[in-house]
């Protein structure tokens, strides 16, 4: 039996194996219909085609195929970098973006597939940009396609997961000898990134790490695909010294049907199968999934070359040509005319390629030359004023319209703070510097913390 209608079948991939749910949209409710495991005797992305067929096979084994598909992918196989940009407009900051993705492909430009982890918000000046090799992506493609299956989107599947919780907070998703964490502030996505072991010592030792050095934002959720104890929740809570609780079906605003897995709940792993439910819950509606490298937000926008009036000029043009011509010329010597230019412009065809994809290049650079603010010079000469060889560093940058701003950070001497002062006082690009605060931190290492306010004379500020 094939499904249709409102309908999405997941896939959350792993190395070797493949979780299955299928969720449809049942008036104001959503159901998860059925949930399957399918295994791979080897890696699934070695041979797409080979175990596409054997996934196309095991779905319509199950009754699950016929469904648009949405897959997800573990938190190792992307890339994900918080960046900055300047407060401008949204044109100028996707410009500015879409460079700062092609920068981030190690081996050759379009290397990467990257996308913005949710819509670009310009007021907040971050975004979490998440890249995927295309090499891995034409492989997901290749193996969804021989299952002959409908591929509407690829997304992270913790960043679909925690994308269902509440605005501003931390998951950590705990599967099979791996875990991953996601962090949430302002109602977007801010950290992805893969943890080194599912071990509960040395995960909560890299937990506590990471959440020491990002800014809190309350409790942390467990997603829980291995059947944590008691025993086991309240000792992480006590290490990295944050409330700890596990999410639900609930949460994900989900429906489980008790047919699901044939009426046992228990074939699989603990709740394993939450991420799958949360990814077809979210392909429901494909606009609000936080990252797709299908229809990624960053692609260039596609533009017609020429307008319909153009090419009813070019008709006309060559109707004209060809009548004064067919005046002048036998048809014999016209047939030749035409064979040379033909050739001609087959040969060209390369060179004329080549130079349309550097023309969209120089424009993608010059939109952001063209309108990148004033805030970056500051940022510069701020720079220029530490020496790198040096235990000072800086923790906030606050600027102001007009000019004012504020710079807060640490260090292990007292002479390095007033060294920095004094080279800002005779930095001609600033005014007015105060060193504002100088204190023990109180934490390790006899560390001081420091506070220098200026006004920076250059500053321009984006309309």
């Amino acid at each position: 039996m094939r499904i249709g209608g409102s309908s999405i079948l997941a896939l959350t991939f792993g190395d070797r194996d493949i979780t299955c749910a299928l969720t449809e949209q049942r008036a104001s409710a959503r159901v998860t219909r059925k949930i399957s495991y399918f295994e791979s005797s080897t890696p699934l992305l070695d041979r797409p085609e080979m175990t596409g067929q054997a996934l196309g096979q095991f779905l319509e084994k199950h009754q699950m195929d016929g469904a648009k598909v949405i897959v997800g992918v573990p938190a190792k196989w992307v890339i994900a970098q918080e960046k900055d940009f300047p407060p401008v407009g949204l044109t100028e900051a996707t410009s500015i973006l879409r460079l700062q993705a092609e920068r981030m492909s190690t081996a050759e430009t379009d290397s990467l597939l990257v996308d913005t982890a949710g819509e670009i918000q310009t007021g907040s000046q971050k975004v979490l940009l998440v890249g995927m090799l295309r090499t891995q992506v034409a492989k997901i493609q290749k193996l969804i396609e021989a299952a002959k299956l409908q591929l509407v989107a690829i997304c992270p599947t913790a960043l679909a997961t925690s994308a269902l919780l509440e605005a501003d907070h931390a998951m950590l998703q705990i599967g099979a000898g791996e875990a991953e964490f996601v962090q949430w502030q302002n109602g977007v996505a801010r950290t992805l990134r893969p943890l080194a072991s599912a071990d509960m010592n040395q995960l909560s030792v890299e937990l506590s790490r990471i959440l020491a050095m990002r800014t809190q934002t309350g409790r942390v959720r467990i997603n829980d695909g291995i059947g944590l104890t008691a025993r086991d929740r309240d000792a992480l809570e006590a290490r990295i010294g944050v409330q700890a609780e596990l999410v639900s079906l609930q949460d994900l605003n989900a429906t489980l049907d008790p047919a699901a897995m044939n009426g046992n709940t228990l074939t699989f792993r603990a709740q394993s199968h939450l991420p799958s439910v949360a990814l077809s819950v979210m392909g429901l509606d494909i606009g609000n999934l936080p990252v797709n490298f299908i229809n990624s937000r960053l692609a260039a926008e596609k533009t017609r070359r020429f307008g319909r009036g153009t090419y009813l000029g070019i008709l006309c043009a060559a109707a004209v040509v060809l009548g004064t011509v067919a005046l002048v010329w036998t048809v014999q010597s016209r047939e030749a005319e035409e064979l040379a230019l033909s050739k001609q412009i087959e040969g060209e065809a390369k060179e004329v390629k080549a130079a349309e994809a550097s023309l969209q290049r120089f424009r993608v650079g010059r939109a952001y030359f063209e309108n990148r603010s004033g805030y970056l010079d500051c940022a510069k000469r701020l720079a220029m004023s530490f020496n790198y060889n040096e235990p000072i560093w800086v923790t906030t940058i606050t600027l102001r319209d007009g000019g004012d701003g504020q710079m807060q950070g640490k260090s292990t001497e007292q002479r390095l703070i007033l060294a920095l002062r004094d080279r800002l006082m005779n930095d001609r690009s600033f005014a007015n510097v105060q060193l504002l605060d100088l204190r023990e931190s109180g934490g390790k290492g006899g560390e001081i913390a420091w506070s220098i306010s200026f006004i920076f004379n250059s500053v321009q500020v984006a309309p």
